[in-house]
C-alpha cells in the first residue's frame, strides 16, 4: 500500500521508468482508489511528457522561475505544509480515528495536486511555444503505410524497430521519427521488437487504445474492436481512457468488443505467436480448436463434417511443418479422411469414437 506522505516521489519514479514491478503494481492501485487519485495522476502525467523536451534540449534555472512567478523556491513551496501537524489541530468527529486518517489523506492529495499545479504553471512558462511547435511539426510529418494481404510480412521502421504483421494487417508510421514520441498506428495483429530509445518511447495507437512500449518485444491483436496485448520481453504500458495496467512477460490485457475494462491475466497460450513462428502446441487441445488455428494461420477453411470430432484430444508439436503434413498426421491419429473443395478441406470419417 502506498504511503500519502511519498506519492509525488513513487509518481516520478514511475513515470521515469525506473519503477519496479512492485512499485508499479502499487501506483496502478493508488490511481483505481478515487478519482481524485486518478486526476493527481493525469494532471501529472501531462506535466512530465510537456518537460521531456525540457529535460533533453536545455538548462533551466528553476527557483528562478518560481520566483518569475511570485511564488518562491521549489524548495520553500512544494512540501512548506506538514499535512501531519494539521492533522494534529483537527477535532475529531464521531468517526473517530477513522476520520482523522481520511482527514489526514484528503489534506495530503490536495497538496500534491497543488504542488503540481504550480509546477505545471511553471512547465507552460518555460516550454510553452516550443512543445506546441513541435507537436505541429510532428503532425505534418509524412505518414506512411503497408499493408499485408494473406502472407505476414516483416517491416522495418526508420528507427530500427521491427514490425512483423499478420495477414490483413496494416501500419502506418511517420517517413522519419522526429518528435518526442515515435507513433504509429495498428489495425490487425502485429509482433513487435521496438528499438531501444528511453528518451523517445515508442507509442501504437490500435481501436482507440494506446499501447506505450517499456521495453522489447510484444504482441498486438487489434481486429474490430478488440485489442489485446501480449509481452515476450520487458514492459509495456496498455491504456484506454482513464484505464491503465503495466504488463511484463508472460502477461496479456484485453479489452473485448463492447466492453471497455481492460482484464489483465497471465499469458498461457502457447500459439499466441504461430503465425510468425509456424510452430503449433497442442496440449490435450479439442480438435475444434486445432482446426480454427490452422485455419487462422494457413488461409484455408477446415471443417469438421460431423460433431463429434470437436472434442476430440490432440496433444503435438509441429514446427515449421506445411498443412499438408500436419492434416495428414492429424487424419492418421483419428482415422479421417481427407477431402479438398477450393479453399476448404473436409475432415470426415470415424473420429476418436
Amino acid at each position: 500500500m502506498i504511503n500519502e506522505e511519498n506519492i509525488d516521489d513513487l509518481l516520478a519514479k514511475y513515470l521515469a521508468e525506473e519503477a519496479d514491478n512492485q512499485e508499479a503494481e502499487a501506483v496502478s492501485e493508488w490511481i483505481a482508489l478515487s478519482d481524485e487519485n486518478q486526476k493527481t495522476f493525469e494532471q501529472t502525467n501531462l506535466i512530465w511528457e510537456k518537460s521531456s523536451l525540457l529535460r533533453t534540449q536545455q538548462q533551466v534555472d528553476v527557483d528562478a522561475a518560481w520566483k518569475k512567478l511570485g511564488i518562491g523556491s521549489k524548495a520553500q513551496n512544494v512540501h512548506q505544509v506538514d499535512s501531519v501537524n494539521i492533522i494534529k489541530d483537527l477535532p475529531k468527529t464521531n468517526g473517530g480515528e477513522d476520520s482523522t486518517f481520511e482527514a489526514k489523506k484528503s489534506i495530503s492529495n490536495n497538496l500534491i495536486f497543488k504542488n503540481f499545479l504550480k509546477i505545471a504553471a511553471v512547465l507552460t512558462i518555460l516550454v510553452g511555444g516550443a512543445f506546441f511547435l513541435n507537436k505541429n511539426l510532428q503532425s505534418q510529418a509524412e505518414l506512411l503505410s503497408f499493408q499485408t494481404g494473406n502472407i505476414p510480412t516483416e517491416k522495418v521502421l526508420a528507427d530500427g524497430t521491427k514490425v512483423f504483421l499478420n495477414k490483413n494487417s496494416s501500419i502506418s508510421f511517420p517517413e522519419k521519427f522526429d518528435g518526442d514520441f515515435r507513433e504509429v498506428n495498428l489495425t490487425g495483429e502485429a509482433f513487435f521488437e521496438v528499438h531501444h530509445d528511453k528518451t523517445h518511447p515508442f507509442i501504437i495507437h490500435a481501436n482507440g487504445s494506446d499501447i506505450k512500449v517499456l521495453g522489447t518485444s510484444f504482441n498486438v491483436k487489434a481486429y474490430d474492436a478488440q485489442v489485446q496485448v501480449a509481452v515476450s520481453t520487458g514492459k509495456v504500458q496498455f491504456s484506454k481512457n482513464t484505464q491503465q495496467v503495466i504488463l511484463v512477460k508472460g502477461e496479456k490485457a484485453e479489452i473485448t468488443k463492447g466492453q471497455e475494462t481492460i482484464v489483465k491475466s497471465t499469458n498461457i497460450d502457447e500459439n499466441i505467436l504461430s503465425y510468425k513462428t509456424k510452430t503449433f502446441t497442442f496440449q490435450d487441445a479439442s480438435l475444434e480448436e486445432v482446426s480454427q488455428l490452422l485455419s487462422d494461420n494457413f488461409g484455408k477453411n477446415i471443417v469438421l463434417e460431423q460433431d463429434k470430432f470437436k472434442n476430440c484430444k490432440l496433444t503435438a508439436t509441429f514446427k515449421q511443418e506445411s498443412l499438408d503434413n500436419i492434416l495428414t498426421i492429424i487424419s492418421e491419429t483419428f482415422n479421417l479422411k481427407i477431402t479438398k473443395q477450393g479453399d476448404s478441406i473436409l475432415l470426415n470419417g470415424e473420429g476418436c469414437q
